[in-house]
């Protein structure tokens, strides 16, 4: 069983169809980015997700139950959609102790979430004082404090340094693939999901149009090998006789479909060729993200 399961999920807001039929599950263990442009269904999603709001049809399930039926919610699932929900007076650990409190969970876990996201030295200060970025660590701090095993995340780079996204994409990868949790992560910082995803969900104006691996989706069955050489004219002739399909590109760059890097390094190293470059090209996933989302 998934530890998320989104089966053909519709929720519209009058006229608004803000999901259409979107169908997606999550594995424990890996990190799966949820993509979209503004206003594409992302956050409404992850809201029927938590049972904030109620889906026309589908269903959207957490170890195959709703958030709303699960016995001890604060213990299975950690939620972050908005860094601003904190009453300005109180201190980081204060805000967490009554989390705490509420969920039957040790006071003790207070401090320990604050460490563990890098506030240990803001604890007793107001929120009020805090930048977006340190409302961001606490609000994540509030997700960890019941170890659950399931976490989702909207846009939980908002506001963060460059320094605090490095962290951020390290802590996420830890979760996933060193305690086995499962992470949903919205996110419209293109760059930053790639480095840190190990799937992808795109979704445009409420439907989804692409899931997959990274790799999958960064990749495909016509990607080249970008090879390069000092004598590009002797080791193009010498590929295309083993059977590859091989374009110039320049400045003693070939690149090269047809043969992966292995059986490329075979020819060279039989023509006594040496390779100074071998890599194999792929799409960013900006480009991708754009390709699918620009003309929906």
């Amino acid at each position: 069983m998934a530890a998320i399961e989104i089966n053909n999920l519709v929720k519209s807001f009058g006229a608004v169809k803000a999901v259409d039929g979107v169908s997606f599950t999550v594995d424990a263990g890996s990190v799966t980015g949820y993509l979209g442009p503004n206003g594409a269904g992302k956050t409404t999603t992850l809201r029927c997700l938590l049972d904030l709001v109620t889906p026309d049809s589908g269903e959207a399930l957490v170890g195959g139950r709703r958030y709303s039926s699960l016995p001890a919610p604060v213990t299975e699932v950690g939620a972050v959609l908005e860094a601003t929900s904190f009453h300005p007076g109180r201190t980081a650990r204060n805000h967490l102790r009554i989390m705490c409190t509420a969920a039957g969970l040790p006071l003790t876990r207070a401090g320990e979430a604050l460490e563990q996201v890098g506030l240990a030295d803001a604890a007793d200060k107001r929120v009020q004082g805090f930048s977006l970025g340190m409302r961001q660590r606490l609000a994540l701090a509030s997700a960890l404090l019941g170890r659950p095993r399931v976490y989702i995340l909207d846009e939980p780079a908002n506001g963060l340094d460059p320094a605090g996204i490095e962290w951020l994409r390290g802590f996420l990868r830890h979760l996933a693939h060193d305690e086995g949790a499962a992470v949903l992560v919205s996110s419209h910082v293109l760059s930053e999901v790639e480095q840190t995803v190990d799937n992808v969900v795109i979704i445009a104006k409420g439907r989804l149009v692409r899931q997959g691996t990274l790799t999958e989706l960064t990749s495909n069955g016509d990607t080249a090998v970008r090879v390069r050489t000092a004598k590009p004219a002797e080791l193009a002739p010498a590929l295309e006789a083993a059977g590859a399909t091989v374009e110039q590109a320049g400045d003693g760059v070939l690149r090269v479909r047809g043969l992966d890097a292995e059986a490329i390094g075979e020819v060279a190293l039989d023509r006594r060729l040496v390779l100074t470059e071998v890599a194999q090209e792929r799409s960013d996933l900006q480009k991708v993200f754009l390709d699918l989302t620009e003309e929906r």
